[in-house]
Order: structure tokens, then C-alpha cells, then sequence
């Protein structure tokens, strides 16, 4: 249960509140939450326009000179049929090796470990800021996405043309 806020309360958006301390995230105040992967609470995640912030991690993973892309699907919200990168976005009181962990588990069927943290940028999108990090990893097992591809980081440029900010920002690290 989140405890009294000085500021207005925003609306929650999706998922159940939690309380983050600086302790967790050292970004946050402790007046503020997260609903879901949705930033709540005092206002101080909110882009200069009052749009709520969403923040989430794309992984990219190597073989060789080659990058794992993944298909978004045809129903896709956003960038339907657009070749990406794995991602995922922070839930309820989730770390970044939690989120690493769960991209690998329910995204890939795999095992991933995250290395460094290669790049980050923010995108405004309807509705919602979008904030990602880039993480290098190491996979342990074989993919099992249903549209998966190991190409060559050129793959990378429809979708970033199209707006998908893991594109852009793979895009961007790959000089």
C-alpha cells in the first residue's frame, strides 16, 4: 500500500500499486510507485507533456557477427510484423535481472545473463513516454520464439525507420 503522497496522485493505469524506495530505485522518491511497468504517483514521471512513463529493457545477444531479432506479431499494437529485439517491460516491484531473466524464460525459452548495459534513450508514443535500456547478454539453450532469426544488424533498420526504439538503439551502438 502506497503511503500519502504531497502531490496529486495520477491515475493508475495497469497492474496493482507497489511502494519503491530509493533503496530499489534510486530514481524514485519514496512518494512515489509504479502500477505494473506504468511510473505513478507525486508526478515526477511524467514527461514535459503529463504523459505517464513506461520503462522496459531490450536485449540484444550475439553470435558470431550475427544479432538474435525477433518478430513482433501481425496484432501487434504498436509495430505489428516489425523484426526487433527481445523486450520486455518492468512489472510489479521487478528487478533488471528479474525482467533479463524473465525475457529469456518467456519470450525465448532460454537462459539469459545480463553483461553490460550498452545504451538507453527515450521515445514519446501515444498515450505514454516510453524509457529503455539496451542490455548485452549471454544466452545458454536455443531460442524457441515463433519468429526468430539470427541476421545481421541491418535487420534492425525497418523497424527503427517504422519507430521501435530497441531498433533505433541497437541502430545507434552498432559504429
Amino acid at each position: 500500500m502506497l503511503h500519502s503522497c504531497p502531490f496529486p496522485r495520477e491515475t493508475i493505469l495497469s497492474g496493482d500499486s507497489i511502494r519503491h524506495t530509493g533503496a530499489d530505485v534510486p530514481q524514485l522518491g519514496s512518494c512515489c510507485g509504479t502500477s505494473g511497468s506504468w511510473e505513478t504517483g507525486c508526478g515526477r514521471f511524467r514527461n514535459s507533456v503529463g504523459k505517464p512513463i513506461k520503462r522496459s529493457v531490450a536485449v540484444l545477444i550475439r553470435k558470431g557477427d550475427l544479432i538474435l531479432s525477433v518478430r513482433r506479431a501481425d496484432n501487434d499494437d504498436e509495430l505489428p510484423g516489425v523484426w526487433g529485439l527481445p523486450a520486455g517491460s518492468f512489472r510489479e516491484s521487478e528487478s533488471l535481472a528479474d525482467l533479463i531473466a524473465r525475457i529469456g524464460q518467456q519470450k525465448l525459452g532460454v537462459v539469459l545473463t545480463p553483461i553490460r548495459k550498452i545504451a538507453e534513450g527515450t521515445q514519446d508514443r501515444p498515450g505514454y513516454q516510453l524509457q529503455m535500456e539496451l542490455w548485452e547478454v549471454a544466452m545458454r539453450g536455443g531460442p524457441q520464439h515463433p519468429a526468430f532469426q539470427w541476421a545481421a544488424i541491418e535487420v534492425l533498420e525497418a523497424g527503427m525507420n517504422q519507430g521501435s526504439l530497441c531498433c533505433e538503439l541497437a541502430w545507434r551502438f552498432r559504429s
